[in-house]
């Protein structure tokens, strides 16, 4: 009970933090900062407490090719939106069943090692570049109401507790694809469907592979100091190395 109660805390102070940033920094910032291993980090960390260091170290691995997954259903979602009514629902049900797609292709896939990370980043890199003519609407600040964002909260949650359980029958190369599931990004892009339509949200999606190098960076750090380290301590490093990449890539960003 006391470990259900914990993924239920993580998810939801991870969910409202990130819509606090929203609110005050707009859909592009927060579609970077949403490549922040908050949803990711959760998973593997439980993964780790119930299955071992060496299961979550594994998961991590196959966590890039879901995370090369996560990315084309972002990208999905963007080109979907272009010439879309606002408020039309077709680019989420068209970016979700081509999630469903890649996710099952990545977890086919046979075992890339740390070379999964390349994929990872290929993937980001090539979906930067066929987004970056896509034009982008004005600026509009996003502030959902106090019962949407803890709905979103408790979905996240739901999905946190769904995956760790369902790692308990799953092999370690499906468990991992499924721990780069977009936990705080999917409720946040809909709860920015329902408040603003898919604007907002292609918004989102076009600038999340920014983000992804953290994830990548954070995967991998998983991967090396989890076996080692212990979960505890290797959760933390690994935090560590992914706030120093995104501080790096904001600044070098931001030149």
């Amino acid at each position: 009970m006391l470990l259900l109660v914990a993924k239920i805390m993580a998810a939801v102070v991870a969910v409202v933090g990130l819509a606090w940033i929203a609110e005050r920094s707009g859909p592009r910032l927060a579609g970077v900062l949403s490549g922040y291993p908050l949803g990711t980090a959760i998973v593997l960390f439980f993964y780790g407490i119930e299955h071992g260091p060496e299961f979550a170290a594994q998961a991590a691995l196959y966590g890039q090719l879901g995370l090369a997954a996560t990315t084309g259903y972002c990208l999905v979602y963007t080109l979907s939106a272009q010439g879309a009514e606002p408020k039309a629902w077709r680019p989420m049900a068209v970016a979700v069943m081509a999630l469903v797609l890649f996710a099952l292709v990545a977890q086919s896939l046979p075992p890339m090692g740390a070379a999964g990370a390349l994929l990872a980043a290929a993937v980001a890199l090539l979906s930067i570049r066929i987004t970056r003519r896509v034009p982008e609407p004005e600026f509009v600040a996003v502030k959902a109401g106090p019962m949407m964002v803890w709905g979103r909260a408790l979905l996240a949650a739901a999905i946190v507790v769904v995956i760790t359980a369902l790692a308990h029958w799953l092999p370690e190369s499906l468990a991992g694809v499924m721990a780069a599931f977009p936990v705080t990004l999917f409720p946040l892009m809909l709860l920015l469907q329902l408040e603003y339509g898919n604007r907002p949200v292609a918004v989102l999606a076009k600038h999340y592979p920014f983000g992804v190098g953290s994830l990548i960076v954070y995967g991998l750090s998983v991967w090396a100091s989890y076996p080692a380290l212990g979960v505890g301590m290797g959760t933390l490093a690994s935090f560590g190395a992914a706030t120093l990449y995104l501080m790096l890539f904001l600044k070098i960003r931001g030149r």
